[in-house]
């Protein structure tokens, strides 16, 4: 499990994470399984955009995470499965 980042904002069924300066962008693909720290699945990675050293991802959330859900990820870290 590899720290990915931290939750930024979510919009409709996405999520965007600041990436953390640890994490190697070169090993970062998309569709990579994204989890929470008890290791509950939330979604896939999208899209890799922004600035180059420390750059922003899109995840596309699960059908099957709650609203409420979506709104406690607000500043949590997420992991790569």
């Amino acid at each position: 499990m590899k720290r990915l980042g931290t939750v930024l904002h979510s919009i409709d069924n996405m999520l965007v994470v600041r990436t953390d300066k640890t994490l190697e962008t070169s090993t970062l693909y998309p569709n990579s399984m994204v989890v929470t720290k008890k290791m509950k699945r939330i979604g896939r990675v999208k899209e890799l955009f922004g600035p180059e050293k420390n750059p922003y991802i899109s995840i596309k959330l699960f059908n099957e995470i709650k609203d409420s859900e979506i709104k406690k990820l607000q500043k949590e870290r997420v992991y790569l499965a």
